[in-house]
């Protein structure tokens, strides 16, 4: 398994470096009629929220955190507690799996959800988590402050951007929304948007590997 995340951290570049940056959304499950199948019955389960199916679609050794005694499907229950309907894992993983993936690997073994975990910029100052981020929306207002009804000062489309201060929470009619300060690779946009509209390539990822001509969850977790 460390292979398999080492593999995921050394991908090739999917951007050419430039002035600006993209990583436009891609979705590649359907080049493989058995790899859909699995998803499918993975996004059913999901939706129905069935620990018990979902614990049978994970790996012995499904990694959940870097502490390798904690790999196993009973550290996965015990993490994540499936069992509960408002477990947070439900939510992360249809996050993840809405996102789209791309393959990991040129043999078509390894599959990774969402691709934009898959963003790799050759910068200085894209070192690691949370310097760089994609934007995962269309159309996305940078605004002037951390405020929905802050002037916009521009838009992105599924664009890379740096990291200028660590997200901040505004509360607004008794809800809360987190906000990132972001300035674009040619320096012609710096402001604020909605952190949920972001994707850190240190946010949860979900590997599924075919061994032995079967589909499984061989890792999902966060982190670096």
């Amino acid at each position: 398994m460390k292979y398999v995340l080492a593999l995921v951290l050394a991908l090739n570049s999917l951007l050419s470096i430039g002035q600006t940056h993209r990583f436009a959304p891609r979705n590649e499950v359907n080049q493989d009629s058995s790899l859909k199948v699995f998803v499918d019955t993975l996004k059913a389960v999901v939706a129905r929220k069935d620990a018990p199916s979902l614990l049978k679609l994970l790996s012995p050794t499904v990694q959940i955190s870097f502490d390798g005694n904690m790999n196993t499907i009973k550290g996965f229950k015990e993490m994540y507690a499936p069992v509960y309907p408002s477990s947070s894992v439900w939510k992360n993983l249809q996050t993840v799996i809405t996102l789209g993936g791309v393959w990991g690997d040129k043999k078509k073994g390894l599959f990774i959800f969402p691709y934009a975990s898959q963003m790799d910029i050759k910068e200085d100052y894209c070192d690691g988590c949370a310097s760089c981020l994609t934007i995962i929306a269309p159309d996305v207002n940078v605004r002037a402050k951390p405020d929905r009804l802050s002037a916009s000062v521009g838009q992105l489309n599924y664009d890379v951007v740096k990291v200028i201060e660590e997200p901040v929470s505004k509360n607004r009619g008794g809800s809360s929304d987190n906000w990132v300060y972001i300035q674009t690779f040619d320096s012609k946009i710096t402001g604020w948007v909605r952190n949920d509209l972001t994707w850190d390539i240190c946010d949860y990822r979900l590997l599924l590997e075919k061994k032995k001509g079967k589909w499984q969850i061989t890792a999902f977790l966060a982190g670096d």
